[in-house]
């Protein structure tokens, strides 16, 4: 579904500011690491990128599983429009909390949170980076932090229905945050007064939450088709 691609890649491009919110430490211990060790380590942001999209792409494969054999199993088109419309509701709550409105996101978070005590230890081995080529194992494990942005495109990727089609979609939202996410890994210093200014993150964070409220209208329109 090419506008669950497209939804999924705005979603990654607006939310951009949150993934650095997230993952800051991260990215700061490799542009660290830039300046410490040889210039072949400018390399590493890319791999550290390209891991976080690969588990992304991942995650997205594995929930799509779960749409397709729910199908499978007698679950109704309509229960794919219901998820969606919960991307909306996610998407308007993240909107929020980057606007710096809401924090309601936060207990949404919480949800990875166990998940998360025992894949953070396996990443944190990776620190300090000894090669660039560390950085993608380390940004696949980081990839699994607990992230209602995260949680928000999954939703959209589950009421693709299948497992390709949601694995593509968490390909097209990480490849919607790679941009920003690349230059803070490599330049970290000069981006990081637009990252914290206040007006930046109402803009990215309203329009985060007009896109929610775009989402939640075309799946009432589709959930009334049902009459429901």
């Amino acid at each position: 579904m090419i506008s669950s691609f497209i939804a999924a890649f705005m979603i990654g491009v607006l939310g951009a500011g949150h993934c650095i919110a997230m993952c800051g430490g991260i990215s700061g211990a490799i542009a660290h690491a830039n300046k410490q060790t040889t210039q072949s380590n400018s390399l590493a942001p890319l791999f550290y990128n390209l891991g976080r999209i690969t588990s992304y792409t991942l995650i997205g494969a594995i929930v799509g599983l779960t749409a397709q054999i729910g199908l499978n199993f007698g679950a109704g088109y309509d229960f794919l429009v219901i998820l969606r419309f919960v991307s909306g509701m996610t998407l308007i709550l993240i909107g929020l909390y980057i606007a710096q409105l809401n924090s309601a996101i936060l207990q949404l978070e919480k949800v990875g949170r166990l998940l998360w005590r025992f894949i953070q230890p396996l990443a944190r081995q990776f620190l300090p980076l000894k090669t660039p080529y560390h950085a993608f194992p380390l940004g696949f494990l980081w990839g699994w932090l607990p992230c209602g942005l995260v949680y928000s495109a999954l939703t959209l990727a589950l009421s693709t229905g299948s497992a390709l089609s949601s694995a593509l979609t968490m390909f097209a939202f990480g490849l919607g945050t790679f941009p920003i996410m690349f230059l803070v890994g490599s330049f970290s210093t000069k981006f990081n007064s637009l990252i914290q200014n206040t007006k930046f993150k109402r803009f990215s964070g309203l329009l985060l939450v007009l896109y929610g409220l775009h989402i939640i209208y075309i799946a009432l329109v589709q959930l009334s088709a049902y009459g429901i």
